[in-house]
This record gives C-alpha cells, structure tokens and sequence, in this order.
C-alpha cells in the first residue's frame, strides 16, 4: 500500500520516503531511514499512522518533539495479525516504547473469510478459495443473509480481532500504549441499515467500548485522540476522484484520513505518556540521587525473579519480603550486609516501629552509597501492616513497581502448587521439578480471581500519585532481562556493561490443561474467564 499511495499522492507534492528494512525487504516504509541499533521509538499501525496526505504524521512529529528517532511501522489495510512476524516483532521489543494504532476490525477473520495471509483486509472465501476483501463479503452477505446471520458474522469478527491483538500485546515487552485515533468514540450502537457502510462506521471499523476495553488491559498506557479538525482536507486539482480521496468542484479532498490538523493534535495527546518511556521524562522530586522503591505484587507474578535481575546493577539494594509474617515468626530480615551483632537491635525495631525500621534500612543503603533502595510488599503483607502503609501512601517521592499477572487463573494455580510442594522460588542452577496437578472448584476460582481484582485496584487507588512503573508477568517471564533494563532506567540505575543475569527459574511452567484437574470441564462451566483457560 506504501508504493500505491506514493503514486497517486505525488500529484499533490507528497514524497512519503519510502524505504525498506532489512529484516522486512518485502515491504516499504514511511521514511526517513532509522538507525535500530541505537533509540527509536515504534509506530505500529494503518494508513493513519503511516501518515497518508500528511506532510508530517504524529510520528515524525512526536521524534520531532523528543528529538529521538521514530520508526513508522504504519501498513496501510492493516490489522493485528499482520503483525504477529518475528521481525516486526523484533523491532518493536528494540524500541524505547511502542504506540499501536488501534486497528480496523475489517482486518480479521471469521468463519466466512480468512486474512490469515494478508493479515488485513484482503482475503479469501472459505467455502471456495476466492479472492476477496472484506467489504465485499459483508456487501455480499446484505443482499443474502439475515440480520442474525450478519450479526454471528460480526461477533466472529470481533471475538478474532480481539484474541490476535491480546496475542501481539503479549508478545512485546516494550512498554506499549495503545492509540485510538478516530473521529468517532468506541461506544457506539451497531447499524445494520446500509450494509457494509453503516456497520463499519468510521475508523477503527467494527471497534467498540468493549474491545478495546479488553484490549487496553493488556497495554502500558492508554490514549485517545478524538477530533475531525481539519476534514475535509483540501488536496490538489483533479476532476477525477482517487482512492481514498474525491473530486469535488475540480478539487481532491480528504474526508477519511486524518487531517494535518489531526496529526497534531494526536501528537499533543501521545507527547506527555511518550515522555515516560523515554528517558528525556524528569519527574520534580526532592533528591535525584537517593531513590527509595517497593515492588508491590500478589503471589506468584515474578517478584523475585524481578529482584534477582535488580540486585546485579551495583547502585540498587533490593530486599525481599520485610514484612512476610513468616519472616517475622522467624526473625529472618532478607536484607543484605546485615551482620549478626545487628539483627536483635533490627528485629526489635521492626516489631515496635517497623515504619523507623524501613527507614533505618534505606538510610544504612544510602550511606553505602547505593542510589536505589526497595523492597518487596506483597498484598497481603501490606494489608497487615497498616503503619507501613499508610506511610508509603503518604510519601509520593517513593516509586512503586507493580507487578502483575494477566492470567490469574494461572495465578491460583502456581499458588497452589507451591503451597503444595512447599517450594516457592527455584534457583537457575536447580533440578527442574516437576509439579503435580491441582484440583480446585469453581467458587475457589472466582473467590480467588475477585480477591487479586479487589486488591490490584486497592494498591492502584493508593499509589495513584507516586510514580508507577506497571509490569505483567507474562512480559517479565518471556524477556526478564528486557524488562530488567526497563525497570532500571525507570529507577535511574546506572546502566550495565553487560546483561543482568537471570538467578531464578519459572516454577509451575505446565500447561494449564496438565497441571488443573478437569481443566475442560470447568473452562466450559466458566464462560466469563474462558480466556484464562486458552491462553
């Protein structure tokens, strides 16, 4: 689509720049060339983010503005399973952080018609093999179908948008923030009155609310650019129409791409969330150096695997569970350097005044010359100490790393595994071993599921103000060394010369089907959290 738009928009002075990349030769880009081996940020998206009939689209304007490379991955006809390919995904994982236009739904398969090639609106026929776009199909399908028969179609259309995009999500662990560009919002009521035009409305096509909700979750940051300024944009002189572009009065215009105007303004939304991701973001806070953190978490999403990973940058002094009442019971203080004369004066200013303990703490760090220092509450820890956390509420200079997990079913299941194997960590070096299915009801699910809902939303309502960093596990799991520097820069840890190095190994790393007993039998009964069963 790049080589096709070039040629009927260089009538109008448009020189898009198009190049190819080594890894994806098959294919042209938006220009300027960038140089991937040092910081870029990434564009994923359609022909709104390749920037057709703008001299300057949001990306290049947003590198413009944070003087950093852009990389404009933009396809015009696009959808997520275009780019579920290794080298698209190697250079998103490579970016500083990821904007992703969300896509049309026309650019997803149903039971009728497969995009599985093109990943985009082009297809063909199921029942024959025939060559077809989308459009066509559901034009088709208004002149022989039932309204029923239309809407099956448009769910199977959404449900498969929806999984293929939750699947690119999860396979980059760059900080990705998902972009909504239209000039329409995603709460919409379908209409089926003009087939295919009414039901596809506006870009992104066959979107909606409760998509992209879906959608969202599984991204870093979230940003909408709602706006028709601009439209229609006056083009160059022609008594023909064009693609994407008609003729009125002598005149091209654009009444369907963003608007130069529109670019901007997209620029002015993503800008600020940008700035987070890029090293060039420096929040106001009291001391630059002497940074204190607590990475906040449930059971079972990565915690000491992250904190394995911190401990190798030599700035950062991360202990583990301070407050884990087994711990206490214990008189174990999972600190490093503290020597034995030391532990009964700790330990006694732990149970009398554990916010001067935390304190004490981070002061011995400090003097040591570390410029990070942290430790790891898990919900229910800081649930028990109220002390301790109503004193981090209240000191917003303190950043908080929350680490979640996506598939809380999972979740449940390595929980239960643990507690039934008494091994909750296992290091790189270690036999593998082999953990033994669970059994758990239906209610024990739910009951679970709701509890790790109500307490995420606990810990994001209470560090609301501080300076967050949000990461899943699935993320750290998949590239922990990636997400290891992520964490780094967000703390202002030196870099390191040489990779961080993985000291603990994923436990419970089953399939589901293989470590739940009647793992079908209750994904078929739980319906509402089926996709915890398939992925």
């Amino acid at each position: 689509m790049s080589k096709f738009y070039q040629e009927l928009d260089k009538a109008g002075g448009f020189d898009y720049e198009l190049y190819q990349l080594p890894t994806l030769s098959w294919r042209t880009f938006r220009g300027p060339p960038v140089d991937t081996s040092k910081p870029y940020l990434a564009f994923v998206g359609a022909a709104q983010t390749f920037g057709r009939f703008a001299m300057n689209p949001f990306p290049t304007e947003l590198g413009r503005r944070l003087d950093l490379p852009v990389l404009n991955l933009g396809v015009g006809g696009s959808g997520p399973r275009h780019f579920m390919n290794r080298a698209y995904l190697d250079l998103m994982n490579g970016a500083e952080a990821v904007v992703l236009q969300v896509l049309s739904g026309r650019s997803a398969s149903n039971s009728q018609f497969d995009n599985s090639k093109s990943g985009g609106h082009a297809g063909y026929r199921t029942s024959d093999g025939s060559a077809l776009r989308s459009e066509e199909l559901f034009r088709q399908l208004a002149a022989s179908s039932s309204q029923k028969e239309i809407e099956t179609i448009t769910e199977e259309t959404r449900a498969d948008y929806t999984n293929v995009f939750v699947n690119l999500l999860q396979e980059i662990s760059a900080p990705k923030i998902l972009f909504w560009l239209s000039s329409r919002r995603s709460a919409y009521e379908d209409d089926y009155s003009d087939l295919p035009y009414s039901l596809f409305q506006a870009v992104p096509q066959l979107v909606n609310e409760r998509m992209t909700k879906e959608i969202a979750a599984f991204s870093d940051e979230y940003v909408e650019c709602i706006s028709t300024a601009g439209l229609p944009q006056t083009l160059w002189p022609s008594e023909r129409s064009i693609d994407g572009a008609s003729s009125r009065e002598g005149v091209l215009e654009n009444n369907y791409y963003p608007s130069p105007a529109m670019h901007l303004e997209a620029a002015d939304a993503l800008e600020q969330v940008c700035r987070k991701y890029t090293g060039r973001y420096k929040p106001e806070r009291s001391d630059l150096t002497k940074q204190r953190f607590v990475v906040i978490a449930g059971e079972r999403t990565g915690t000491n695997l992250l904190i394995g990973l911190l401990k190798d940058y030599e700035d950062c002094q991360c202990g583990f569970e301070l407050f884990n009442p087994v711990n206490i019971n214990k008189d174990v203080i999972p600190w490093d350097n503290i020597s034995v004369e030391e532990v009964p004066a700790l330990l006694e200013l732990r149970r009398t005044d554990p916010v001067s303990f935390w304190n004490a703490l981070c002061e011995r760090s400090e003097a040591e010359g570390y410029s990070a220092t942290g430790f790891k509450l898990l919900y229910g820890h800081g649930l028990s100490q109220d002390r301790v956390l109503q004193a981090l509420m209240s000191d917003e200079n303190v950043m908080i790393i929350h680490l979640l997990r996506r598939n809380l079913l999972k979740r449940l299941v390595s929980e239960q595994q643990a507690q039934s194997s008494g091994k909750w960590a296992e290091g790189w070096s270690s036999p593998i071993t082999k953990r033994e299915p669970v059994a758990l009801t239906e209610g024990e699910i739910i009951n679970s599921i709701q509890q790790i809902e109500e307490h995420q939303a606990f810990f994001e309502k209470a560090f609301a103000h501080h300076r967050v960093l949000k990461i899943f596990y699935e993320d750290l799991a998949n590239r922990p060394v990636r997400i290891a520097e992520r964490t780094a820069h967000f703390l202002g840890l030196r870099a390191r010369n040489s990779p961080a190095r993985v000291k603990f190994r994923k436990t419970g790393a089953e399939k589901l089907k293989d470590a739940l007993v009647d793992a079908d039998a209750l994904r078929a009964r739980m319906r509402r959290w089926v996709s915890f069963f398939d992925r």
